[in-house]
């Protein structure tokens, strides 16, 4: 419409201005067409006015409409609203994605070191396991000699109360040196295949128990709580190397208990593996050691341990697919869970 009422007001405009035309090209008709163009001029110029005064003043055509209205910015806002609260929900699922991300880059750089560890701690135990034979072989002739020199020597000595007691210190030494050697043979036997049967656990947890009741001093102090369920299922392994790994950790609860305690033995299945979770309430493991407690000849016991026994263990634990943790917190005592695979 707008356009319409310019076109109009020019056309009449330029009408007005057409008629003085013959007075600049010939003034001699001037006074022939002088007030017809005068007529047309005032004409031109009144309804121009007319107009401006009636529809471009009173609608506002004249001035520009401002574009700005409030329905206008009211949408504009309410879109501004939109994408804000788009922008922002799109940030936060940007950052679970990156968390999530995150979390399972770690998990698998975890992963990575920890099998990067066993496969080096398995490396380690292989090695030292062929040392170990060797070693064994080369010791136990000698140590047989220094037996039998200390038995003769005993006859000739007769009565003699102070060479007896020399030669007494060496027999026990020898003694001391025929049991590390047997644990050697064992380590040594931890890298040997092993065929694979199915085993009950509580049988050998049972026989284990009998078996420390003679070997442990301390076994009238210990309350022993045994939860093991007789419907358990029974595990993949080598009975007897994993009757020695279990009581080996079994053993050493005992001597971390001197002066008595609780032995709680229980299990739990899970799917196609068992825990069986071996916990004492001795003195425990010093932060600092528990990082070594599976590393070969590593020993809290002084002179009185190899330092074979959990190192053996782990070895055997590992060799038949399982897997042993420990945590432990000095002075309240100490968990071992053996986790095994059940049988196919």
């Amino acid at each position: 419409m707008r356009k319409g009422i310019y076109i109009l007001l020019i056309f009449i405009l330029i009408i007005g201005i057409l008629t003085f035309i013959p007075f600049v090209l010939k003034p001699e008709l001037s006074n022939k067409i002088y007030f017809p163009a005068i007529f047309f001029f005032a004409i031109g110029f009144l309804f121009s006015l007319i107009l401006i005064l009636i529809f471009l003043v009173p609608f506002g055509l004249i001035t520009r409409k401002n574009p700005y209205t409030v329905e206008y910015l009211d949408r504009l806002s309410s879109i501004f609203i939109k994408a804000q609260k788009e922008m922002k929900e799109m940030n936060e699922r940007l950052d679970r994605e990156l968390k999530l991300r995150t979390q399972q880059l770690e998990s698998m750089s975890s992963e990575l070191l920890s099998t990067q560890i066993e496969l080096l701690q398995k490396e380690k135990l292989a090695s030292l396991a062929k040392m170990a034979s060797g070693v064994v072989h080369q010791i136990r002739n000698p140590l047989a000699i220094i037996k039998n020199a200390t038995y003769l020597l005993k006859k000739k000595t007769g009565e003699n109360e102070y060479l007896n007691d020399k030669i007494q210190i060496v027999e026990d030494e020898a003694d001391k040196m025929n049991r590390i050697a047997e644990e050697l043979l064992r380590f040594a036997r931890t890298g040997e295949r092993l065929t694979l049967e199915p085993v009950n656990i509580k049988d050998i947890i049972l026989e284990i128990l009998k078996e420390v009741s003679i070997t442990e001093k301390n076994y009238s102090k210990i309350n022993v709580v045994n939860q093991i369920p007789d419907s358990l299922s029974k595990i993949q392994g080598e009975r007897e190397s994993l009757k020695q790994a279990l009581f080996n950790i079994i053993s050493n609860a005992y001597q971390s208990m001197p002066d008595g305690g609780t032995l709680k033995l229980n299990s739990e299945e899970n799917g196609k593996d068992v825990q069986l979770s071996i916990c004492d309430t001795g003195v425990g493991i010093p932060a600092k050691e528990r990082g070594l407690i599976f590393e070969p000849f590593f020993t809290t016991k002084g002179k009185e341990g190899s330092g074979l026994g959990m190192a053996i263990s782990y070895a055997i634990i590992k060799r038949i697919g399982g897997d042993i943790k420990v945590d432990s917190q000095e002075g309240k005592g100490t968990t071992f869970n053996v986790l095994l695979k059940c049988e196919e």
